[in-house]
């Protein structure tokens, strides 16, 4: 079902959650899909989504703090989370899907102002679904200790505070997206790793097929060590198995360090324009 589909069906309950214990109760109520969040909530342990739930603000400033060594909400199939504040560790995970659903249906993520890495993976039972972002502010990341990292041409990439990755040896298995107003980082405080990264598994393995991938400023440093040419990462990166119709960088992209990449596009990029100086 389409997260537009869903808001306006009978059966979707809505709540206003104002402490921990009201959401944790709230996410297991049968038909309960709909929860706002009000005020800003601290000591929350990782969140699993069950099929069609969303968490929206419902006051500016609205969000969640996870518990330290907690990572953050795991989504499911047609999630939204829309105009919140998430804040894991940097080293952990933020947003993160479920990897036992067949297909992810229609993520949306939108206005969210977060620490820690965003990942979504096609892996395990995942096959298929859609990745929608409208306004993604990842403050903090470090991705160093991702093992699993894309490789080709003699070198593996650092994974980005924002990844979306399609891990199928399989062509037939598909990721769609749609990325705008994708920021990581700050000036002087990079995020550590690759920026942006989007990719597939190999020129005949899963794919990606973005129709857009839009980024503000992005500043990253991968913290690569002077003399290993094995290892690199990008500001913004198109690996082998992704498909892009639109790359657009109106923001500033700088990188920081050795083996720092501001931009590189292994995979298909029909246009890519940058409207601003880029630095490394």
């Amino acid at each position: 079902m389409l997260y537009e589909q869903a808001l306006h069906t009978a059966d979707r309950k809505s709540a206003v959650i104002r402490s921990v214990p009201d959401l944790m109760a709230a996410l297991e109520l049968r038909g309960m899909l709909d929860l706002h969040i009000d005020g800003a909530l601290g000591g929350v342990p990782t969140l699993s989504l069950r099929p069609g739930q969303t968490l929206r603000a419902a006051t500016e400033g609205a969000g969640l703090q996870f518990l330290p060594g907690c990572e953050g909400v795991r989504l499911s199939r047609d999630n939204a989370l829309l105009g919140l504040s998430l804040r894991a560790d940097p080293a952990l995970r933020v947003v993160f899907n479920d990897e036992l659903a067949p297909d992810l249906g229609r993520l949306y993520l939108s206005g969210l102002r977060v620490s820690g890495q965003v990942q979504v993976l096609a892996r395990g039972a995942v096959r298929a679904g859609h990745v929608e972002v409208d306004g993604l502010d990842i403050e903090a990341a470090d991705t160093r200790a991702r093992g699993d990292r894309p490789r080709g041409f003699g070198v593996e990439v650092l994974q980005g505070a924002f990844t979306l990755w399609n891990q199928h040896s399989d062509a037939t298995t598909v990721l769609s997206a749609r990325l705008k107003g994708l920021s990581a980082g700050r000036a002087g405080a990079p995020v550590i790793g690759s920026g942006i990264l989007v990719c597939g598994s190999g020129i005949d393995g899963g794919r990606v097929v973005a129709t857009l991938v839009e980024t503000g400023a992005v500043h990253s440093q991968g913290m690569i060590e002077t003399g290993a040419p094995e290892r690199i990462r990008g500001g913004v990166f198109t690996s082998l198995g992704a498909t892009v119709a639109l790359v657009r960088n109106p923001g500033s992209v700088v990188t920081y360090g050795a083996n720092d990449i501001v931009f590189d596009n292994w995979g298909a990029v029909h246009d890519w324009t940058g409207d601003v100086p880029v630095a490394c």
